[in-house]
């Protein structure tokens, strides 16, 4: 027996706006990056921050929260190299990641873990020419205003060295 075109499509458009029903309150409690790093505690990391090394190169790096707080893009200048990059979390994974690049023609990826009171990110970055680079960023608050960040080697064992290649203390701007 053959329906008639006109009667599939609607039969299709009510299945399709029923599905779309039913899945739409469980999507929007979808849990947000938001969400997820007030109740971790590390909401105090968005801002403007600058740090300096011991040699007086100046670093300023900026988190700052976009799309209703669903995401945070990342700025990271120093002299003439800069870094853009984008924080986001994965719901159906359950992590949060960070993808970029750089005036180099660098990308890098990276994903975020709470490991007490730090914020880590284990980055994988690959420069122009191909070659790769795997890094740990720790993040702690020691004040309202200041922060320290600690970059850390990768050992084969995926976690991070004993000791830090870098400690930086940055200040809130």
């Amino acid at each position: 027996m053959n329906q008639p075109r006109t009667a599939r499509v609607r039969v299709s458009v009510l299945v399709l706006t029923a599905v779309l029903a039913i899945l739409s309150p469980q999507v929007g409690a979808q849990e947000s990056l938001g969400d997820l790093v007030s109740r971790s505690g590390f909401d105090w990391m968005i801002g403007k921050w600058v740090a300096e090394t011991d040699d007086g190169q100046r670093l300023l790096t900026t988190y700052k929260w976009e799309l209703d707080k669903h995401i945070i893009t990342v700025q990271f200048k120093m002299g003439d190299y800069e870094f853009r990059g984008m924080i986001m979390y994965l719901a159906t994974e359950q992590k949060v990641v960070q993808i970029g690049a750089d005036n180099r023609g660098g990308t890098s990826k990276a994903e975020w873990n709470a490991e007490g009171d730090k914020a880590v990110s284990i980055t994988t970055g690959t420069g122009a020419y191909g070659e790769v680079q795997k890094f740990g960023i720790s993040h702690a608050k020691a004040d309202a205003n200041t922060m320290t960040v600690e970059v850390y080697p990768v050992e084969s064992t995926g976690e991070l060295a004993d000791e830090p290649w870098a400690t930086l203390k940055y200040k809130r701007q």
